[in-house]
């Protein structure tokens, strides 16, 4: 039997056993040694605000650098082949700005407010997505730009509010 692993549900492993003893040096130490990996794992998986089963990855393949995907007022769909640059924000939720006070922070609606990343995107660092919106195939939107509706698919959108700089056809240069 491994030596780290309990006989019983109750029983604590014995490794957890041994870190309840280390000096505060030598969890800094193991701090230090695990902060990178643990780092790095954290900067691959998406940070959801909202219910997870709001979130589809429809065989999604994608590179993710600490994408944060609000799923508090609608689903959010992303689909193969899309990959994100630093801190991208795929945001469904909003708040009725009629609202005042306490009940602006409660008045979110449920649904309504879909995002679909269609395949072969390319979201520059920065970019801000609100719903509700569909990421046309193969479109690119530039760092830092806020996304408010729909973007053609094969188009590159910059800016803040996004607009179309060009056509993408398929041809190298």
């Amino acid at each position: 039997m491994n030596p780290t692993t309990s006989t019983s549900p109750n029983k604590e492993s014995t490794f957890l056993q041994i870190l309840r003893t280390a000096s505060r040096e030598d969890l800094a130490l193991l701090t230090k040694l695990l902060m990178p990996h643990i780092a790095q794992h954290d900067l691959r998986q998406p940070r959801v605000w909202g219910d997870k089963s709001r979130l589809h990855l429809n065989q999604a393949n994608f590179a993710i650098n600490d994408l944060l995907v609000n799923t508090r007022s609608g689903h959010v769909t992303i689909e193969r082949d899309c990959f994100f640059g630093h801190r991208c924000m795929l945001l469904t939720g909003t708040h009725d700005y009629r609202e005042t006070g306490a009940k602006r922070l409660k008045a979110v609606p449920d649904a309504g407010r879909d995002i679909v990343v269609k395949r072969g995107v390319w979201m520059g660092s920065g970019v801000t997505v609100l719903g509700p919106a569909v990421i046309g195939e193969n479109a690119v939107i530039a760092a830092g730009s806020v996304v408010r509706g729909d973007v053609a698919a094969n188009t590159i959108v910059a800016g803040n509010p996004a607009a179309v700089v060009k056509t993408i056809d398929g041809q190298t240069p």
